[in-house]
């Protein structure tokens, strides 16, 4: 199997996974997001942090790594085995 084959059928298999795991955290913190009492306001700036990070984070995983390693072996800094081992 191609790095780009490998690339793209790790992302389908994982897909799932990884996307109702982050959305399941954002959800989570959603309602400390609306919060208006005092002692929520002190919260909110790093629930905002964590909710951004997860979703950058997501879209890194699930978008830009496959990209790369496909990038990468185009321009020959990744070797692909011949077993198909890595």
């Amino acid at each position: 199997m191609t790095l780009h084959d490998a690339a793209g059928k790790a992302v389908r298999d994982r897909f799932r996974a990884i996307f109702l795991t982050s959305i399941t955290t954002v959800a989570g913190m959603f309602p400390l997001l609306l919060e208006t009492s005092l002692q929520a306001q002190v919260l909110i700036p790093l629930v905002v942090s964590v909710v951004f990070g997860i979703m950058t984070s997501t879209f890194l995983t699930l978008l830009v790594l496959p990209a790369s390693y496909s990038i990468m072996e185009d321009m020959g800094f990744v070797e692909v085995a011949e077993n198909g081992s890595g």
